[in-house]
């Protein structure tokens, strides 16, 4: 399973995107590996440029697999925020639950946000930096 972050669905679905984060997510989904949580339809969804673009979303992602969010992600954000802020390093509260949800699920995260890259040095966080670096 692969928990694709809203950055990597920005560069999914943005005309123009990088080619290998667009390759990478509709990889995903064509093999039904695709999966999101409430944070990632919050961010994408929210930032809908028009009720036409908010339905085709809401229609994908309704395909996708779903990933719920109970107090043992949230716990386990907070354990990790503690831990990297013990090492000076500050991540938002957003991206630990995201990196949450892929731990307790044992799901690749798929981003382009180099706080999970941060989450993952420090923690069993597996993922890939979709930006080719």
């Amino acid at each position: 399973m692969i928990l694709v972050d809203s950055s990597a669905f920005i560069e999914f679905y943005r005309p123009g995107g990088i080619v290998r984060a667009r390759q990478a997510v509709a990889r995903a989904i064509a093999d039904d590996e695709a999966a999101v949580n409430g944070v990632i339809m919050a961010e994408v969804l929210s930032f809908a440029p028009g009720a036409d673009a908010f339905a085709r979303l809401e229609r994908d992602f309704a395909a996708f697999r779903w990933l719920d969010l109970a107090r043992a992600e949230f716990e386990l954000a907070c354990r990790l925020g503690r831990d990297l802020r013990g090492k000076g390093v500050s991540v938002p509260a957003t991206d630990l639950v995201i990196a949450a949800s892929a731990i307790r699920a044992g799901a690749v995260l798929y981003h382009l946000d180099r706080h999970y890259d941060l989450v993952a040095k420090a923690s069993e966080l597996k993922a890939r930096n979709l930006t080719g670096k």
